[in-house]
């Protein structure tokens, strides 16, 4: 009797291993939704570039980046090959620690401090996206606190704790003459990816890259 308890028991270990394996895959898979405002590509994707197109193979189908002017559109297709959704305003960006300020004098990217909830980037409220130009002057105040000298004479600080394997803070915008703009809290630091970044990537992305955007319509 006790052997038949311990077989049942066994049984149901591996039926809730095997179960908890499966909804892991399942969420880390990408899927395209109508009315999303983000996309994570994984490293090892493949990318494919075309004249006027950037294409990042998915499992789940294909996304498409394609520059106009001044916007980056974006466009969804599913492994069959039907239009999923198109969307427009597309920003392109990796998550990254702070510690690599700590060798620079000046910013080395755009960079934008994003926050981030159930583990997907949020918009930007109106009026408080944080964009951090190449070139910016750093200033590390002390451990973990770092200040942007922007050209207009404002002032951007970043301070930020360790929460897991993130560096994730606070930013305060403060005028040239040190009163403050406004504050966004729980934020991480991200580096944008420039256009001509896209277009020269190899053909396995080396790094998980987000894609944001507005969605503008359903296939």
């Amino acid at each position: 009797m006790r052997r038949g308890k311990i077989g049942v028991l066994a049984l149901i270990i591996i039926f809730l291993v095997l179960s908890t394996g499966f909804i892991l895959a399942q969420s880390s898979a990408v899927v395209f939704t109508f009315g999303e405002t983000a996309v994570r590509l994984p490293a090892g994707c493949q990318v494919e570039i075309k004249s006027g197109l950037i294409v990042f193979h998915l499992e789940e189908g294909r996304l498409e980046l394609i520059p106009e002017a001044d916007n980056l559109k974006i466009r969804t297709i599913d492994k069959n090959g039907k239009l999923v959704y198109t969307g427009t305003q597309g920003r392109v960006f990796a998550e990254c620690q702070p510690e690599k300020f700590k060798k620079l004098k000046t910013t080395d990217a755009d960079y934008r401090f994003i926050r981030f909830s159930v583990g997907r980037p949020e918009p930007d409220p109106a009026g408080r996206g944080v964009l951090i130009p190449r070139g910016t002057r750093i200033e590390k105040v002390e451990e973990d606190l770092y200040r942007f000298h922007l050209e207009n004479g404002e002032v951007i600080s970043f301070k930020c704790k360790a929460v897991g394997n993130d560096k994730i803070g606070d930013c305060t915008r403060y005028t040239k003459d040190g009163k403050i703009i406004y504050t966004r809290t729980k934020v991480k630091l991200c580096r944008m990816t420039s256009l001509e970044e896209l277009k020269s990537l190899p053909s396995s992305l080396p790094e998980p890259l987000w894609v944001q955007f507005m969605t503008e319509s359903k296939g």
